[in-house]
């Protein structure tokens, strides 16, 4: 690659990074006009991994969203104190602690699941099946090791 080729690649790079932090601002947005929830993004995907999981511990959420144990169980703390997860100890092994939905949380849950699917189908709607497929396999691509 020649050097204008390289200033054209590093100029693209910069305008796909660009175009993700205002679709994904415009998502936050919409997300946050169509519920009150005070929860965070990270929370919801903390809330709906344990959710559908029915129970977890927090070093399993750290390691399956690839994250430090000390910030899982600071947004798990935050959960906590919401009132949407809480802790019980495991009826096999005393030591482990379990991270389960309260009814609150399933109900925070529910509610911004269907939001958060609606914004989903107006962004995504977007595109057609086959752009859909190609935008999984590139995203897929690029969050591979």
């Amino acid at each position: 690659m020649g050097l204008i080729d390289e200033k054209k690649r590093e100029a693209t790079i910069e305008q796909i990074e660009h175009a993700l932090a205002i679709m994904i601002r415009r998502f936050k947005k919409s997300i946050n006009e169509n519920h009150t929830s005070n929860i965070t993004a990270h929370e919801y995907v903390f809330l709906s991994c344990l959710f559908k999981k029915q129970q977890e511990t927090a070093s399993g959420l750290a390691k399956q969203f690839e994250v430090t144990p000390s910030y899982a169980t600071i947004v798990v703390d935050k959960l906590i104190r919401s009132g949407y997860v809480q802790r019980r100890r495991s009826t096999t092994d005393r030591r482990i602690v379990e991270l389960t939905v309260t009814d609150k949380g399933v109900k925070t849950y529910e509610a911004l699941s269907v939001v958060r699917r609606q914004v989903l189908q107006q962004v995504f709607g977007k595109l057609n099946d086959d752009e859909l497929m190609q935008m999984l396999q590139l995203v897929a691509k690029l969050s591979d090791e």
